[in-house]
């Protein structure tokens, strides 16, 4: 039985107009899984970060106009700070402001009276500390609802969005197993850091309004409601996985969403993808107006798409390269397509086509070939003995082929987040892309020979 693909490569380059963009637009993304206290690490915030930056460029922020602080950069000295200078200074009233957590979040006692239920709810940043306040445990190292209201409250800007991965209620962080294996078989963790003589709040961190002269300036969406807990992943954070896919399915017809709609998107996908019992509901507060207004998404293309940029990153990032052929340039909708690849050493190989939709697909391994491991010498894909073919199919234009081998065992296919059954196992032939897997190659051991290849193709019409 013959699978059939839509995947194809570019042989020229396109320009692009410059995006859309506002000068002086802003974002600050925070994650924090290393923490200076030991025991509460949490995994996979780097891979949320690098999808919010993905995400962004789709909304139209440059590189250059989004700061991120991963773990040990992220203590509470250096959030505040750019807040007050990078989120503040020379933004006007018509910029984007966005600042987006994914850590642990937990809840201190109130101790300036401003709290109805007496508790202040914090952001826990890497420099968390236990402490006592006034005789009463509590924490430094974070920061307080009270001071993101005052940070929020100094942005000149009217249009503020924050975004927070993070939980106040529950059990201390561990590892939990999942019943539902749609996310795989690693386990999950609550991101709530919970402490002896912590108090119990009864508000998420954000769902206070923030006023300025009148209606906020600012609205947010949360991972969780009041006594939900947020769950993260080695693969990123439900919530975070959820939000940034809605907005890549945006991108590639070049709409806009709204922040309600972005709530209901990622509320849907926690649904499908966590327990029953572990379902947590993203919430929004803050300005009504700014949530049912539109986010205009920037419309993806082979030379924009977020996919696309890592892989070429990735591929120049490695200094051994190997030969990479394709049976043709430019091929006709149907046509076969082959590859034939030089393996320079005895390893583990990866394949991966990123179509003109920005869609990242692994050819190989796949579910015909779920083992990866090839020897020194010449390797043609589709093999003769494959049941399966590579037809050339629409989307029509560029598409990018990608190639890794690696002496570190290195397996794409199995590295997929959402092409799985309720047993855990990847159910499609092809699987899409996994930032867990472009990962892998990133930090992959230098002592290991790496070797990496590209290649360009188009597809066309037929007659």
């Amino acid at each position: 039985m013959f699978s059939h693909i839509s995947r194809v490569i570019a042989v020229f380059l396109i320009i692009m107009p410059a995006m859309a963009a506002l000068a002086e637009q802003r974002a600050l993304l925070v994650g924090v899984g290393k923490y200076s206290m030991p025991g509460i690490d949490l995994p996979g915030i780097d891979l949320d970060l690098e999808r919010m930056h993905d995400t962004l460029n789709l909304m139209g922020f440059d590189d250059s106009q989004i700061h991120s602080l991963l773990d040990d950069k992220a203590t509470s000295k250096n959030v505040v700070r750019e807040f007050e200078i990078w989120l503040k200074q020379g933004v006007k009233a018509e910029d984007r402001v966005i600042f987006y957590f994914s850590g642990h979040g937990s809840n201190t006692p109130d101790l300036d009276g401003d709290e109805a239920d007496g508790v202040d709810e914090v952001l826990v940043t890497h420099d968390v500390r236990r402490v006592r306040r006034n005789g009463r445990a509590s924490l430094s190292g974070v920061v307080t609802d009270d001071q993101l209201a005052s940070l929020i409250a100094g942005i000149p800007s009217e249009k503020v969005w924050i975004i927070v991965d993070a939980c106040h209620s529950g059990t201390v962080s561990r590892g939990v197993t999942m019943d539902n294996l749609t996310l795989g078989t690693d386990m999950v963790f609550v991101k709530s850091f919970t402490y002896t003589g912590m108090p119990e709040g009864k508000q998420f961190v954000f769902d206070r309004e923030f006023q300025k002269d009148g209606e906020s300036n600012f609205v947010s969406i949360s991972a969780a409601a009041d006594g939900e807990k947020a769950i993260g992943t080695s693969r990123g954070g439900v919530f975070t996985i959820g939000l940034t896919k809605a907005i890549a399915e945006v991108a590639k017809t070049g709409g806009a969403v709204t922040v309600n709609q972005l709530r209901d998107y990622a509320a849907m996908y926690i649904r499908d993808h966590v327990d029953a019992n572990r379902v947590h509901n993203p919430e929004v507060n803050g300005s009504a107006t700014l949530a049912a207004g539109t986010l205009k998404i920037i419309p993806v293309t082979a030379e924009n798409g977020p996919n696309r940029k890592r892989l070429i990153k990735l591929v120049a990032e490695q200094q051994n390269e190997f030969k990479l052929e394709s049976s043709k340039i430019t091929y006709v909708v149907d046509d076969p397509v082959e590859f034939t690849l030089e393996i320079p050493i005895d390893g583990y190989l990866n394949v991966v086509t990123v179509d003109s939709h920005d869609d990242a697909t692994v050819l190989y391994p796949n579910r015909f070939n779920p083992e990866n491991t090839v020897k020194q010498g010449t390797f043609r894909f589709p093999t003769d003995e494959a049941s399966f073919a590579l037809p050339a199919s629409e989307p029509l234009g560029p598409t990018l082929v990608a190639a890794f081998v690696t002496q570190d065992p290195i397996n794409f296919y199995t590295q997929t987040l959402d092409d799985r059954d309720e047993h855990g196992n990847v159910n499609v032939t092809f699987t899409t892309l996994s930032h867990t897997a472009t990962r892998a190659i990133r930090v992959a051991p230098r002592r290991a020979e790496m070797y990496a290849e590209m290649l360009e193709l188009s597809v066309v019409a037929k007659d």
